[in-house]
């Protein structure tokens, strides 16, 4: 295999007018500016001509054009506004009606006006417009003319889902724009999330007292379950639902929570000490501003609240600082001088000002898989207030970090003090970085799409269709993963109704990775409903997580690598909507 630090694109230019998705696969692997001119461009092929492109933008060194148009890169109101005006296919009208309700914009809805009930028929049936058209009235907007007659024949044709609209109804309840629910719509892991989101978007002041009647242990005969447009789940329902009910509670606490919001009575929760319960929980409790006293005991453990794992005790860290000062050094202390990296990043963002044993840090953040403290490190100088040549003494050796991604980390920071600073060089492949790449050639050389089956507890499956073409190293990653059977017996930390279904943590939160990182092959590619893409901490931070969209989300086309797509998306979209947070993934597999 050639090294490809060896890479020259002018010679290759020269010897042939060609620019292969093999050359492209090396170019961006070496990370270096190429340098082209205008007649060797000239003398592509358009598709050679376009993929050297992308790979121009994709490597994104200094000088290099953007991927990102305007409107996705610094969108505002103007340029939406534009484009909802001139927008024709569902589409353009759904990415316009998204982008100026991000934008707080009154005018969102100007996005869907002109639709008949005509076009209901060729509307895709996974592109949901319930939430965004809430949104948009909550925002002052008003409703078009026709809209009412084009969303009655979207329900009559089967395209409106009754837990999105009911999600949306309730939203408009609590804001005051509609006077009453949908009929209640069946309890499900699924539903009862999706519900619970959309009552954690009305104030605190709303919520508050339902909570606190409620919260500390929900059953099937608890009252809020109609307030929410549901029927009430049975026994099962809640069990499997438990982790999702308690994330869902402690997201929902406003930001500076009371006492008060943490009742101490009731039945004691099933799963409260599922340690996904805790990454949740403890998230909620740093949002706490006053001593929690039915908590003390509990602090004073050793460790605190009895937590042994070093990841989830730097998730309690914060919470810990603004309830006992004292346990929180000491807890900080161990996890520094630990083993865990993510533990260690917990515990880096935890001081406030440069520690004395930088050095001795350093050298333990150096040594880190995956990177999570190395980036936090790094960030940090800048926010210790470091003097500017400390700060540069500290970054330079990071740019010769066996990582790509904690080289660009460095740059990206030393860039900010030396606009002249020199682009990383790409280190030196591993071993593993070795077998990715000759992966990634295969499957470009092939030219054929891989499929994987997920297999969850139930048994329930769906099938990813990933395309080599697209991104060939992000692909490659995820065959070679799951050929080791790396997601064997994981489980799914996050779901995000109407948005995300997030799995690949070896953690079983949202934290950690294979232990090396993958460059990011950004594209202009749609992110629809059922698209799959990898999941980040930064530029070029890729590992073992990934996503799949429940609805289409705009806003990460070309910010996140998309690798492909579900297969039989009226099957398999139908039960990710469903799927329970936290649940077990029985097996990945590549298919034949």
């Amino acid at each position: 295999m050639r090294h490809l630090l060896l890479f020259l694109c002018l010679p290759l230019l020269a010897q042939t007018p060609h620019f292969t998705a093999q050359d492209a696969l090396r170019a961006e692997w070496a990370r270096q500016p190429l340098v082209v001119t205008e007649a060797q461009r000239a003398a592509l092929l358009p598709a050679d001509r376009a993929r050297l492109e992308l790979a121009l933008r994709r490597i994104g060194a200094p000088g290099a054009p953007a991927l990102l148009p305007p409107e996705l890169d610094l969108p505002t109101e103007a340029l939406w506004l534009a484009k909802a005006m001139a927008a024709n296919t569902p589409r353009e009208r759904f990415d316009a009606l998204f982008f100026l309700n991000r934008l707080k914009s009154s005018q969102a809805l100007t996005a869907l006006a002109g639709l008949t009930s005509a076009e209901a028929a060729t509307w895709p049936r996974h592109l949901h417009l319930e939430a965004g058209i809430a949104t948009a009235r909550i925002a002052g907007g008003t409703v078009p003319q026709g809209l009412p007659v084009f969303l009655a024949a979207l329900r009559k044709a089967g395209k409106v889902d009754p837990v999105r609209a009911q999600a949306a109804r309730l939203r408009l309840v609590m804001a005051g724009k509609e006077q009453a629910l949908l009929p209640p719509v069946p309890a499900t892991p699924g539903s009862l999330l999706a519900l619970l989101d959309a009552w954690n978007r009305a104030p605190w002041e709303q919520r508050r007292e339902a909570a606190l009647q409620n919260f500390s242990a929900l059953t099937p005969t608890s009252g809020l379950w109609a307030r929410l447009g549901l029927q009430a789940p049975t026994p099962s329902t809640l069990s499997a639902a438990c982790v999702g009910i308690l994330s869902r509670l402690a997201e929902g606490l406003p930001k500076a929570a009371a006492a008060e919001a943490f009742p101490s009575g009731g039945a004691p929760w099933p799963c409260a000490q599922d340690p996904l319960s805790l990454w949740y929980g403890f998230q909620g409790l740093a949002k706490a501003i006053v001593p929690l006293p039915a908590l003390r005991d509990a602090i004073r453990l050793d460790p605190p609240f009895g937590v042994t794992r070093p990841d989830l005790q730097g998730v309690l860290l914060p919470a810990l600082r603004k309830q006992d000062a004292a346990a929180a050094d000491v807890l900080r202390t161990k996890l520094l001088e630990g083993t865990d990296p993510i533990a260690r990043a917990a515990a880096i963002e935890d001081l406030p000002t440069v520690p004395a044993d930088l050095e001795v840090l350093t050298r333990r953040a150096w040594a880190d898989e995956p990177l999570d403290s190395q980036q936090v490190l790094i960030q940090s100088y800048a926010r210790w207030q470091l003097a500017l040549a400390d700060q540069q003494a500290q970054l330079r050796p990071w740019l010769q970090h066996p990582d790509w991604a904690c080289r660009l980390e460095a740059y990206r920071a030393l860039a900010k003090l030396e606009p002249t600073a020199p682009w990383p060089a790409a280190p030196p492949p591993s071993p593993v970085d070795q077998a990715l790449l000759a992966e990634a050639e295969q499957l470009v050389t092939k030219g054929r799409p891989v499929r994987l089956r997920i297999t969850f507890s139930g048994p329930r499956q769906v099938t990813l269709k990933l395309d080599p073409a697209l991104a060939p190293l992000n692909v490659a990653n995820l065959v070679l993963l799951a050929r080791k059977r790396y997601f064997d017996g994981r489980r799914v930390p996050r779901v995000v109704p109407d948005f995300v279904v997030q799995m690949g943590s070896p953690c079983d939160t949202m934290d950690g990775g294979p232990g090396y990182t993958v460059r990011c092959e950004d594209s202009l590619t749609w992110y629809g409903p059922g698209s799959v893409g990898m999941a980040l901490s930064g530029k070029d931070t890729g590992g073992s997580q990934f996503f799949i969209t429940t609805n289409a989300t705009p806003h990460l086309t070309g910010r996140y690598t998309r690798v492909g797509e579900l297969e039989q998306p009226d099957r398999a979209l139908k039960l990710l909507d469903a799927l329970e947070l936290g649940a077990q993934i029985v097996s990945i597999r590549v298919l034949p």
